[in-house]
């Protein structure tokens, strides 16, 4: 595995293709695109707007050439509509059409709801992680958690991260990571929030 460093400008669409085969058999994403070929272009412009985000607002660390990504947001960054308009997302709405677009939106309210109670002071985001199918289970998700955990501990912090994988789940509790809410979309998937108290396991 190459070193945990920050994502440049270089690989950014390697990073976007990453986080579109990482997430292609997410159960939200399978529920809003059904259609295997739809999905993936969907998917491609979706995930480009919490890497432009994170290059706004956050922290963007990779390895394996864009391989595998994550977005961590620091304390006093609150997601808002407006810093993802201005990341794409209305760019990225136009390609997913008006229909999923309406439900990937109340689907992300539901789940916002959820984290501002939660998790109301600072802390550490947890935006997005992904890895290429072909290097899961290999540890560098488990090396992009850890930094960002390191950032939190250093800090004295809590972090928090939402999840609609069942498989993921266990992956996160194994580094401290506890449930602490839960919603089931409607006609979709089950999302779960998911909160690390300072200095949990990792």
């Amino acid at each position: 595995m190459d070193e945990i460093a920050p994502l440049g400008a270089d690989l950014l669409d390697r990073a976007t293709l990453t986080l579109q085969r990482a997430f292609d058999a997410d159960p939200m994403f399978t529920w809003l695109f059904p259609d295997a070929r739809r999905r993936a272009r969907a998917l491609h412009g979706l995930n480009r707007v919490p890497l432009e985000y994170g290059y706004r607002y956050g922290r963007v660390l990779h390895t394996d050439d864009g391989r595998a990504v994550a977005v961590w947001i620091p304390p006093g960054h609150v997601v808002t509509p407006g810093g993802l308009v201005r990341s794409g997302l209305l760019r990225a709405a136009w390609g997913m059409g008006p229909g999923p677009f309406v439900r990937f939106m109340r689907a992300n309210a539901s789940v916002g709801h959820i984290h501002e109670t939660c998790l109301p002071g600072p802390h550490w985001y947890l935006m997005i992680i992904g890895v290429d199918p072909e290097l899961q289970g290999r540890g560098r998700g488990t090396a992009l958690i850890r930094q960002g955990l390191a950032w939190a501990d250093a800090e004295e912090l809590p972090c928090y991260l939402e999840t609609s994988s069942p498989d993921n789940l266990r992956l996160y509790e194994r580094h401290g990571f506890e449930v602490v809410a839960s919603v089931s979309l409607s006609g979709g998937p089950t999302g779960w929030a998911m909160r690390r108290a300072p200095g949990g396991s990792a």
